[in-house]
């Protein structure tokens, strides 16, 4: 019996050694399109390079491929057709866990008589979108989990981009576009407009703590920082164009974090085996709070849940469906110490209870047309909604009510856009989209906090109006060297039956290899909260029936240097001017400075007008022979005019932005990968209305002086981020460590002003800590 248990330990032992021995492999698929028409390319040739003998494929009739069992590592990737210009994907990561995915777009070459015809090589920054002229990039899944400080989330990763600088520091994912503010921001995801998907995005004016799905679910998306083509309308400053990658539809895979911020668990698969239709969904839960409450932080942390899931669902004659959507809640509360003795500043005795709701889902579907078009259609619906209740504990033990905001905002969106190809030098699109906006609000304020002890109601509406808007642009490729895209968007309010016309025009001029130059311009206009147009009196009239859109127009040019395969140079100069912008009469208010508890009981006006001038500089070097790099420079010059003409900083007039991030990987062990990644930034303050001391000294509690509005500028900060991540690949699994610190200075953060008791005036208040992020992550 022993010599029989021995055997078999022995033969356990030998097959787990033989299992532990085997070398990880993994498979490569994909598909190829046409980059204009978007159609698939059947005969591809598709290789991967550095691998002895070489591995590589041809894709079938419906343009997909698959190359199976790949060693685990970093692959350049080259995809080549005759006719096209040919595609390389430098770095890829292959780990063992999940399959690679690769969606390729090759674009049509062509050749006139006597014409040196000048291959671009492959961009990973480059836009997925191909009618981009400048100002765009894309981003991808791997970067968001790899750069420091990036949090696996889109909106820190956009934060290391040229021209964006974060609206208040590390603490939230807010961003300021070329010195605009974050709600200038459009958020599209598969085709169409959603709410600002951030986890507590209503106290922070667009932004938030996170976004409300995990950045697994993302496929390779877009950003645009200016001067954007036509098809984006409602957008003033910035786009992010995101994209869910379709499941896998050949097998079922998973993948389980845990960490700081909570649990993360997806999955993806095939509806059933050999079929296209595939599914795929993630679902988060975290409590920050318990590391406040661990750390004894004297703030509110917040904890969210949510949901997010696609369906993809081909078919063989009537096109391909696709079912998606996303769902977050999340909250954050305080509670002040009751003994007055402990209190510092006027933080210290206010208490608070936020919460926020976002969803949003919609049917896609696409239709084939011949070889050289597609038609695009979508109906989507969305909600977002926010509440938020202060009160200021007194010495006496009473309370003093401060605020009990309640607001729930509706969208349902129908749009359609045809595609078209006419040939290698044109490519068209045109849509129209339909968009029914509506609200529920229920705000009280106390418009005397020192004085009055109770709230009073400032609105308790419901009310609605929709926006139409239609586009055409196209892509011209005049010669190899040269490409015009050029488009209109035309938008019709209903409210105010304004009708706006915004003209959109690029050029791009590649006048010797390797080096372009491109100038674009475009008009643009982005509705503010629909509560400030149907405002009401106290009668119940509107204050505000005829006030326009708030416009901009946009002029950048650019030069591009690509200086290498793996190494490019970047250089934007740029011009805004906004206009209609509504204020507040004889007034420094103004919707350019907006603030998610401003509200007014007076009629707004369309004279304010502001102004952001600045360039913008990249140097990258992209993951190549293990390390990468990136510089980015924002120098600006932010300033509006209020409603009394006087011209003033805006509340982002950071002036200048300077980050340096990159990081070394290292393989170890053979199959593991070791990475170590720093971020760097220093960035001027931002700029806060100052105090009026004498009044806020008689109430206790913070008064402004809005005379001098946005006056006073914070110093200049450095930041530094850090993080490590560690990748173990095993057959068929691979573990993931990663440790993030953010902000490993403890450089303070300053959130606005606070009364000091002790010294009896108003002072800065902010925070300083350490925004530790570690996780596990295994995916299978």
């Amino acid at each position: 019996m022993k010599k029989i248990l021995v055997a078999l330990l022995i033969g356990a032992g030998g097959i787990i050694g033989s299992i532990l021995a085997q070398e990880p492999l993994q498979t490569i698929k994909g598909r190829v399109v046409d980059a204009d028409s978007e159609i698939s390319i059947p005969g591809v040739n598709v290789v991967v390079l550095e691998t002895n003998p070489q591995m590589g494929t041809i894709t079938d009739m419906d343009g997909y491929f698959t190359i199976d069992k790949v060693p685990v590592g970093r692959y350049t990737i080259q995809i080549s057709f005759m006719g096209y210009e040919p595609a390389v994907l430098f770095e890829v990561l292959v780990g063992s866990g999940k399959e690679v995915v690769l969606n390729v777009a090759l674009k049509e070459t062509f050749q006139q008589i006597g014409e040196v015809v000048i291959k671009p090589q492959q961009r990973k920054d480059k836009a997925q979108n191909n009618m981009a002229t400048l100002s765009a990039r894309s981003f991808t899944v791997e970067e968001a989990g790899r750069f420091a400080g990036g949090w696996n989330d889109p909106s820190r990763l956009a934060g290391s981009f040229a021209g964006v600088t974060m609206a208040e520091g590390v603490n939230d994912n807010a961003i300021v576009v070329r010195g605009n503010a974050p709600k200038g921001i459009l958020w599209r995801l598969e085709g169409v407009e959603i709410p600002a998907p951030n986890h507590l995005n209503g106290i922070n004016n667009g932004g938030g703590i996170e976004t409300v799905f995990s950045v697994n679910m993302l496929d390779n998306s877009d950003f645009f920082t200016g001067a954007f083509p036509a098809e984006y309308g409602n957008a003033m400053s910035g786009v992010f164009d995101m994209k869910f990658r379709n499941g896998n539809n050949d097998k079922r895979e998973s993948a389980f974090q845990i960490g700081s911020q909570g649990i993360d668990i997806s999955s993806e698969g095939p509806f059933k085996s050999g079929g296209e239709a595939s599914y795929l969904f993630n679902y988060r839960y975290s409590s920050m709070g318990l590391v406040g409450q661990l750390a004894d932080m004297d703030v509110g942390l917040p904890n969210y849940q949510d949901l997010s899931f696609k369906l993809h669902m081909p078919t063989k004659n009537t096109g391909t469906f696709s079912v998606w959507g996303i769902g977050g809640k999340s909250s954050v509360a305080f509670e002040p110490d009751e003994d007055p003795d402990e209190w510092e500043t006027s933080w210290d005795n206010n208490e608070y209870d936020t919460g926020s709701e976002i969803a949003a889902g919609g049917i896609n579907h696409r239709l084939n047309i011949g070889q050289s078009s597609y038609l695009y259609t979508s109906l989507v619906g969305a909600y977002d909604g926010f509440t938020n209740e202060s009160e200021q504990l007194q010495r006496d033990g009473s309370i003093i009510p401060i605020s009990d905001h309640r607001e729930e905002n509706y969208r349902l969106i129908a749009g359609s856009y045809l595609n078209h190809k006419f040939g290698n030098r044109h490519t068209n699109r045109t849509g129209v989209t339909y968009t029914h906006l509506s609200f529920d609000l229920d705000i009280q304020g106390n418009p005397d906090p020192g004085i009055e002890d109770e709230l009073i109601r400032i609105a308790d509406q419901t009310d609605q109006s929709y926006m139409m808007q239609a586009y055409t642009q196209s892509k011209f490729r005049v010669a190899s060297t040269f490409d015009i895209n050029a488009g209109m968007n035309f938008s019709y309010f209903d409210l105010n039956e304004e009708l706006m016309p915004e003209p959109r025009l690029g050029m791009t001029w590649r006048f010797v290899p390797g080096h372009s130059f491109s100038l674009a311009y475009g008009k643009h206009s982005r509705l503010e909260p629909l509560r400030f147009y149907l405002a009401q009196n106290d009668d119940g009239n509107y204050l505000n029936p005829d006030l326009n859109v708030t416009k901009a127009d946009h002029f950048v040019f650019s030069y591009d240097w690509r200086v290498s395969d793996n190494m490019s140079i970047k250089i934007e100069p740029y011009y805004q001017y906004l206009y209609d912008v509504p204020v507040l009469a004889e007034s420094s208010e103004s919707l350019i400075n907006y603030q998610w508890d401003m509200y007014f009981d007076e009629p707004l006006i369309n004279d304010g007008s502001g102004t952001n001038i600045g360039v913008d500089i990249t140097v990258e070097r992209y993951m190549k022979d293990g390390y990468y790099y990136m510089f980015t420079g924002s120098f600006f010059d932010s300033k509006y005019k209020g409603g009394d003409g006087i011209e003033r900083n805006t509340s982002y007039n950071r002036n200048m932005v300077l980050n340096l991030l990159g990081g070394r990987e290292w393989k170890v062990r053979k199959n593991n990968i070791i990475s170590i990644n720093g971020k760097l930034a220093w960035m001027g303050g931002n700029c806060f209305t100052p105090p009026d001391q004498e009044l806020s000294q008689a109430t206790e509690m913070v008064v402004l002086d809005e005379s001098r509005a946005f006056e006073w500028q914070e110093d200049n900060k450095l930041f530094v981020d850090l993080a490590v991540n560690y990748r173990i690949n095993r057959p068929k699994v691979s573990h993931v460590f990663i440790l993030q610190g953010k902000n490993i200075l403890m450089t303070e953060e300053m959130f606005g002003w606070a009364y000091d008791f002790k010294k009896q005036e108003v002072v800065s208040h902010g925070m300083t800590m350490i925004y530790p992020f570690f996780s596990y992550r295994l995916e299978f």
